[in-house]
C-alpha cells in the first residue's frame, strides 16, 4: 500500500471512529428517552392505583350506609378500609420499585453507550497512531514487513 493511501487510511480510521461515537450518543439518547417513559408510566400506574383505592373505598362506604351501618362506627368496616389501604400503600410502593428499577436500567445502558462511544474514539486513535508508526517505519500495515518505496 503506497503512503498515501495509508494516510487515507488514517482518516478514514479516525472519521470511522467519530461516526460510531454519533451512533452510541443516539443510542444513549433512546435509552435516556424510554427511561423517561418509565418514569412518567410508573407515575400514571401509581395514580391510577390512587383512583382505584378511593372507589373501593367509596364503594365500602356506601355499600355498608345502604345496609344502615352508620360510616365510622363499626369495626369491621373500619378493618376492610385500612385492609384496602394497606393494599394499595403495598401495590404502590411496588409500582415505584418497579419504576425505579426500570428507569435505572436505561440509564445504565445511556451511560455503557456513551463509555462505548468513548471507546470507539480512543479505538480509532490507536489504530490511527499504528498506522502512522507503520508509515513513518516504511512498514505495511498488518504484514511487518518493510515496503520498498
Amino acid at each position: 500500500m503506497g503512503v498515501e493511501m495509508q494516510i487515507a487510511s488514517v482518516a478514514l480510521t479516525m472519521l470511522a471512529a467519530r461516526e460510531q461515537k454519533k451512533v452510541y450518543e443516539i443510542e444513549a439518547q433512546a435509552y435516556e428517552e424510554q427511561a423517561s417513559a418509565a418514569k412518567i408510566q410508573a407515575g400514571q400506574q401509581e395514580t391510577e392505583r390512587n383512583r382505584q383505592l378511593r372507589r373501593q373505598l367509596a364503594s365500602l362506604g356506601t355499600s355498608m350506609s345502604a345496609q344502615g351501618v352508620a360510616i365510622g362506627t363499626s369495626s369491621s368496616v373500619g378493618a376492610l378500609a385500612d385492609d384496602e389501604v394497606r393494599m394499595a400503600k403495598a401495590d404502590i410502593d411496588s409500582i415505584r420499585f418497579m419504576g425505579s428499577t426500570a428507569r435505572r436500567k436505561f440509564q445504565l445502558s445511556a451511560a455503557g453507550s456513551r463509555q462505548a462511544g468513548r471507546a470507539a474514539i480512543i479505538g480509532g486513535f490507536a489504530k490511527s497512531a499504528q498506522m502512522g508508526y507503520s508509515i513513518n517505519q516504511g512498514v505495511s500495515p498488518g504484514s511487518g514487513t518493510k515496503e520498498v518505496v
